[in-house]
C-alpha cells in the first residue's frame, strides 16, 4: 500500500516538472512549426488569390516545403514561423513572381514538330518550297517531309522568292498550293504539309500514294452539301489538298512512317523540345487537346520516368477513352492527368469548314456552304454522351454559331442537370450568339478562348469576310462573355498560335496585331474594342479561371498555402504603369514547378542558342521579310547550309 501511493506521488511531481519545463525557455515553438526548405524574400509577388483582396497588390515574400508553398505573405513571418537551420533564403532582388501559367488548349506534339522540321508557318509559298527541296536533297529516297504553319491566308502568300531576296508582288496571281507544287522540288518524297489551322493539308503525289488516297477514293463528309474531303480539280484529279476528315485519316497513316512519331527516342525529342518552349514562357500546366490513347500511354510512362516537367493535363482525342479506360487525375506527383476528351464540331474560318447557320459570305462558289460539320447533330450528341458516362470531361471544338449551338444541345442532352459539375468546355468558341451566350453561362460551361485568334483572323480582314458585317459582332466577344457572368480561360492552341502566353494576354487586352504600329486614324485597329478584356481578367483567365478548367482549383492557379509551388519570376511588374502594348514583351526569368527550378534565362545553354541560330539560319520570319523591306539576308546562309535538319536532332 505504501509503495504504490509513492510511486503516484512520483508520477504527480514528474508531471509538473515536464509542465514548467514545457513552458519555459525559447526554443519550445521551434519543435513545433513546420520549417520551410527554401524562403523568397524581397519580391513583388502577385499570388492572384483573391481571398488576400484585389490581386493587383503584391506580398513580398513566400516559403516553399518540398512541392508545395507553406506560407505566403511577408518576409519576417516566413522567418519567424518557417525558418530552420538548413532553410534557404532566396533574394528575389524586387522582382515580380506571378502563379505559374496554366494553358488551356495546345498541341504537345505538333508544338514539338514547329521546332525540329522546316518552319512553313504562315510563309510564303516561294519559300515553302524552297525549304521542302532543301529538306529533300538532304534525305534518302522514301523518307518523308512533315511540318505544320503554311496558310494560302498569309499576306505574304505570292511574295516571289529569286534565290536570294524576296520581292512584293500585288500583280500575282494567287497562286494555290498543289501536289504538283511539291513534286516538283520533292519528287521522291511523301510530304505531309498541314495547314496551320489545322484542318486541311498539303501533300504531293507520293504522299498521297503512301496514305492509299486516289481519284476513287469516296469522299468521307457525312452532308454531301460540304466540299469534299479530297479535293479535285475540273478534270477530277486530286490536287493534294484534303480537308477535314480526309487529312486525319491521312495523318494517322503517315504518322506510322514518320519517324518522330513512331521511333521513341525521336518522339520524346519532339515532346521535349515542346515542353522547354513551354516552360521557357512560363507554362507550367497545359492542357493537350486531342491524342491517341498509344500517345497518352507513352507520355504516362516518361512523366513516370521523370522525363518530363510540365504538368500535363490530357484530352483524348473522341472514341480513343474506351481504349484507355477510366479517367485519372494527379498521377506521378501532380504531373499527369487524362481526364478529358476532345470532341471537333465543326472545323475553322480559315477553311470555311466552320458550322455556320447562314452561309459563308465570300465563298465565290455556292451560296449554300455552311461549313463542313463533323457529326450530325445526333452523332455529336452520341459521341459526347460516350465520353461523359464514362466519366471523362468533354471539350468540344467549336468555331460557327451552329456548332456552338449544336455543342451546347449535346452537352445538355448528355449530363442534364449535373452539367457544371462535368465542367464541359466549349473549345475556342469562336461565335457568341447572345442566346446561347445565357445558355453557356446558366449551365456552367466553360469557355475556352485563345487571344491571338483576333489579330490572326483579322489579318486581310479574313474572318470579316467570312462571316460578313452582320455577324461580325458575334465573334471573339470575351467582354460580353465575361459580363454576361463566364470565367474565360486562356489558351494558345500552339502551333496554330504562338504558344506565348503573354502574347496572347497581349491580344486580348488590346484586340491589336503583334509588334503592331497602328497608323493614326486607322479605324481597323484596335479590332472591335468593346470587347478588350482588363490585364487583371487577361491574367485570370490564365491562372485560376484556368485551374478551373483542368480541376485544378485546389493545388494551382494562385500562390496559395497548401498548392503547389509553380510561380515564374518575370523581367516587369505585371501590373506596372507601362503601355498595354508591352505585355506582348514580357519575358521570363524563371520558371519552377514544385519548387523546382525547371527554366532560368540566365543559363541558357550555348547549344540552345546554336540551336536557334542554326533555325534562324535555315528558317524565314514574315518578320525578317519586314525589316529587310522583302530582302531576306538569311536566305543565302540557308541556302548554303547543309544537313541542318540532322544536326538539330542531335
Amino acid at each position: 500500500m505504501q509503495k504504490k501511493k509513492w510511486v503516484s506521488w512520483a508520477v504527480m511531481v514528474l508531471a509538473v516538472f515536464v509542465l514548467l519545463a514545457g513552458g519555459c525557455g525559447s526554443d519550445s515553438d521551434d519543435d513545433t512549426k513546420t520549417v520551410a526548405d527554401t524562403i523568397y524574400y524581397n519580391g513583388n509577388v502577385y499570388t492572384v488569390d483573391e481571398a488576400r483582396g484585389p490581386i493587383t497588390q503584391a506580398v513580398d515574400a513566400f516559403a516553399v516545403k518540398g512541392d508545395k508553398l507553406l506560407y505566403v505573405g511577408d518576409r519576417e513571418t516566413a522567418s519567424t514561423d518557417h525558418a530552420g537551420d538548413d532553410t534557404k533564403f532566396v533574394d528575389l532582388g524586387g522582382k515580380t513572381v506571378i502563379p505559374g501559367i496554366i494553358e488551356n488548349h495546345l498541341h504537345f506534339d505538333d508544338t514539338g514538330i514547329m521546332k525540329i522540321t522546316p518552319d512553313t508557318n504562315w510563309q510564303p509559298k516561294d519559300w515553302i518550297l524552297t525549304l521542302i527541296g532543301m529538306t529533300a536533297a538532304e534525305l534518302a529516297p522514301g523518307e518523308w517531309i512533315y511540318s505544320f504553319g503554311w496558310t494560302e491566308g498569309s499576306p505574304w502568300w505570292n511574295w516571289e522568292f529569286n534565290g536570294e531576296t524576296f520581292a512584293a508582288s500585288p500583280d500575282r496571281v494567287m497562286s494555290p498550293p498543289t501536289k504538283w507544287d511539291l513534286d516538283a522540288v520533292a519528287p521522291d518524297n511523301p510530304v505531309f504539309l498541314i495547314r496551320t489551322d489545322g484542318h486541311s493539308a498539303w501533300l504531293n503525289s507520293a504522299a498521297l500514294t503512301a496514305c492509299g488516297i486516289t481519284e476513287e477514293t469516296p469522299d468521307t463528309s457525312e452532308d454531301p452539301e460540304n466540299a469534299p474531303d479530297y479535293e479535285k480539280n475540273e478534270d477530277g484529279e486530286l490536287t493534294g489538298i484534303i480537308r477535314e476528315k480526309g487529312m486525319y485519316a491521312a495523318y494517322y497513316i503517315a504518322q506510322s512512317h514518320i519517324p518522330m512519331f513512331s521511333d521513341p527516342v525521336e518522339k520524346l525529342a519532339m515532346y521535349k523540345a515542346a515542353e522547354d518552349t513551354f516552360l521557357s514562357y512560363g507554362i507550367t500546366t497545359f492542357a493537350d487537346a486531342g491524342i491517341t490513347a498509344a500517345e497518352v500511354n507513352f507520355l504516362g510512362e516518361k512523366y513516370k520516368e521523370g522525363s518530363l516537367k510540365a504538368r500535363a493535363y490530357e484530352m483524348l482525342a473522341a472514341g480513343e477513352e474506351e481504349k484507355f479506360g477510366k479517367p485519372v487525375l494527379g498521377e506521378h506527383n501532380g504531373k499527369f492527368s487524362v481526364n478529358a476528351v476532345k470532341v471537333y464540331a465543326d472545323g475553322s474560318f480559315g477553311s470555311r469548314s466552320a458550322w455556320l447557320s447562314e452561309p459563308f459570305a465570300d465563298d465565290p462558289s455556292t451560296d449554300t456552304n455552311y461549313g463542313a460539320p463533323v457529326y450530325s447533330s445526333d452523332g455529336l450528341k452520341e459521341v459526347i454522351k460516350r465520353a461523359s458516362d464514362l466519366g471523362f470531361q468533354v471539350g468540344t471544338h467549336a468555331i460557327g454559331d451552329r456548332g456552338v449551338t449544336e455543342t451546347i444541345d449535346a452537352y445538355i442532352a448528355a449530363a442534364g442537370s449535373s452539367l457544371p459539375d462535368r465542367r464541359f468546355k466549349i473549345e475556342h468558341y469562336s461565335m457568341t450568339m447572345p442566346d446561347d451566350l445565357k445558355r453557356v453561362v446558366d449551365n456552367g460551361i466553360v469557355a475556352s478562348i485563345q487571344g491571338s485568334f483576333v489579330p490572326s483572323d483579322h489579318s486581310g480582314s479574313m474572318v470579316d469576310n467570312r462571316v460578313g458585317p452582320d455577324r461580325l459582332k458575334y465573334v471573339y466577344t470575351w467582354r460580353t462573355m465575361i459580363d454576361a457572368g463566364l470565367e474565360i480561360v486562356g489558351g494558345s492552341d500552339s502551333p496554330v498560335e504562338d504558344v506565348n502566353p503573354f502574347r496572347n494576354m497581349h491580344a486580348a487586352v488590346t484586340r491589336q496585331f503583334i509588334d503592331a504600329n497602328v497608323p493614326e486614324g486607322d479605324p481597323n485597329l484596335p479590332w472591335q474594342p468593346q470587347e478588350k478584356i482588363t490585364r487583371e481578367e487577361a491574367l485570370k483567365s490564365y491562372t485560376i479561371w484556368g485551374a478551373y478548367a483542368v480541376f485544378g482549383e485546389k493545388d494551382r492557379g494562385s500562390l496559395t498555402a497548401g498548392k503547389y509551388a509553380d510561380f515564374v519570376v518575370i523581367d516587369r511588374d505585371y501590373f506596372g504603369d507601362f503601355p498595354d502594348a508591352d505585355l506582348q514583351r514580357i519575358t521570363v526569368l524563371e520558371t519552377y514547378v514544385g519548387g523546382e527550378k525547371v527554366y532560368d534565362a540566365a543559363e541558357n545553354s550555348a547549344e540552345a542558342v546554336s540551336v536557334r541560330r542554326m533555325r534562324s539560319a535555315f528558317n524565314l520570319t514574315h518578320a525578317q521579310i519586314r525589316a529587310a523591306g522583302g530582302e531576306c539576308p538569311q536566305c543565302s546562309q540557308a541556302l548554303a547550309s547543309t544537313r541542318i535538319r540532322q544536326k538539330m536532332k542531335k
